[in-house]
């Protein structure tokens, strides 16, 4: 599966190279860093192998490093070969070569700089400041997460109620009785917030109590509602732990 990374990869011996390759891979032990492997007198340490394992896509980079060492030395292997060659035809020094690497390293030192610097800013208290200030300070609102049961007239509405203060249940009736598109959900309109319905509507579900339905039929433009909330929630509260990594 891995190797497919590797696809496209020149093998050196098809593309002419005459170097000899004297590499003697070791195993992993418990040293901080060691040589892997020495091609042609250079060294390819275990950093090297773990730097290149960091720069593979998410994909890969969520395998066991032990499971695909073996290959990321076998590619690595292939670099440090294809670079020697490139250096012995002298493609180190061309004015290309030599831009792109100068571009590198302003990156790389751009990137180092501005680590360091912020290092000192990302602290607890500054975190809690800036939650404190904009986070925890931004606008919230309640909001309900109702189920509705949609009839023509009211004599139906009313005897929709008298079957629920008998103890029957509401996303069975709404099943049955809801004449709404959401009646095949059992009358679920999901969380909204106020204004987000019409007005008698939202007046009278936002009276209401976890767990409660109207007493009384709610008229609207659509015909009459008998509305039960299963919920209610603050939206736009973030606590500080949710907040703090983003910050």
């Amino acid at each position: 599966m891995y190797r497919a990374v590797f696809a496209g990869v020149y093998c050196a011996l098809a593309i002419g190279l005459t170097f000899q390759l004297r590499a003697e891979v070791k195993p992993v032990t418990v040293s901080k860093d060691f040589v892997v492997a020495t091609i042609n007198g250079m060294p390819i340490m275990e950093s090297n192998i773990k730097n290149f394992h960091t720069t593979l896509p998410p994909q890969y980079r969520q395998l066991p490093y032990q499971q695909i060492r073996g290959q990321l030395i076998e590619r690595v292997i292939e670099q440090q070969l294809i670079a020697d060659a490139a250096r012995k035809r002298g493609f180190h020094n061309t004015p290309t070569h030599k831009n792109r690497i100068a571009s590198i390293e302003r990156s790389l030192l751009n990137e180092a700089y501005m680590s360091q610097a912020l290092a000192s800013e990302i602290t607890e208290a500054n975190i809690r400041e800036i939650y404190q200030k904009s986070i925890a300070l931004q606008p919230k609102s309640t909001e309900v997460r109702a189920r509705h049961i949609l009839v023509n007239t009211k004599t139906e509405a009313m005897e929709v109620i008298s079957q629920l203060l008998k103890g029957a249940d509401f996303l069975k009736l709404a099943k049955e009785k809801s004449t709404g598109p959401s009646g095949k959900n059992g009358g679920d309109l999901g969380y909204f917030g106020p204004g987000q319905m019409v007005p008698p509507f939202s007046k009278a579900a936002f009276k209401l109590n976890k767990g409660e339905f109207t007493k009384e039929p709610v008229k609207t433009q659509f015909g009459y509602h008998v509305i039960k909330v299963e919920d209610r929630r603050v939206s736009g509260k973030t606590t500080y732990e949710q907040a703090s990594k983003n910050i």
